[in-house]
């Protein structure tokens, strides 16, 4: 547990399922009251809310496509009404069209780009303002495909190469602040945005068998390591990446 992040605000942005329901909750259990964002499933979010409340913590509920910055504006307007400040934005939606490079349109790259890239900058231009002198906590997930090639990833992975660009550029930026910028770059997991994928199957079978931990990663695993690099105990990670996968990046 980390004590220091009783009462502060969080925004975890696609905090419905997967990563981002179990980031929200684990920081809600910290103490932090949580902005669940969503983009399409107010119920889902309502439910992810219920859960955080009936466990004691506070949550807050608001729409918000984070690839439009007309929709991010409107989020950053109710939280500034509603909580006054924000702490700690953990950028973990993302949106994309997979599928090989070369068939990809202008307009796949733009919205993936957007969604998953362009994103974390506009959440930051729009947090730090209400980040209090000294404190202030910026994370982003990203995923192996960023690093190397997923066949059938597309422009994902492009999108998920300049996510951590941009999380290393802020982290210098934001470093003389006390706002530190760091991300989590998670292995295979069975999620709902795994799926979408050409070759998941695959992809989770050879991650069951190459594993040294002997499991693929659940949410929880890197709910973890969110909850560690938003607490003062990482003070002094600058603009690096935490690899949650078991090892399986490791192995040949």
């Amino acid at each position: 547990m980390y004590p220091e992040l009783a009462g502060k605000h969080a925004l975890v942005t696609g905090a419905t399922r997967g990563f981002g329901r179990a980031i929200a909750q684990r920081l809600a259990a910290e103490g932090a009251t949580v902005v669940v964002n969503f983009r399409r499933s107010k119920t889902e979010a309502e439910q992810v809310a219920a859960e955080i409340e009936g466990a004691g913590g506070r949550a807050l509920v608001l729409r918000a496509d984070v690839g439009k910055p007309e929709s991010l504006d409107e989020m950053f307007d109710a939280i500034r009404r509603e909580l006054g400040r924000l702490d700690i934005v953990v950028a973990n939606a993302a949106f994309g069209v997979p599928g090989p490079v070369l068939e990809a349109t202008t307009k796949h790259w733009d919205v993936t780009l957007a969604a998953s890239a362009r994103s974390l900058l506009e959440l930051a231009q729009r947090a730090v303002p209400l980040m209090q002198a000294g404190w202030g906590r910026i994370i982003s997930i990203s995923s192996e495909g960023g690093q190397k090639v997923i066949p059938g990833y597309g422009v994902v992975g492009v999108a998920k190469a300049a996510l951590e660009a941009v999380t290393r550029a802020l982290a210098f930026e934001l470093a003389p602040k006390g706002i530190t910028v760091n991300g989590v770059i998670a292995g295979i997991a069975e999620t709902k945005s795994l799926w979408s994928i050409p070759g998941a199957a695959q992809m989770l079978r050879e991650a069951r068998d190459h594993t040294p931990a002997g499991r693929i990663i659940t949410p929880e695993d890197v709910a973890n390591a969110v909850a560690f690099l938003a607490s003062n105990q990482a003070s002094m990670i600058c603009g690096h990446f935490i690899v949650v996968d078991g090892g399986r990046s490791i192995v040949a």
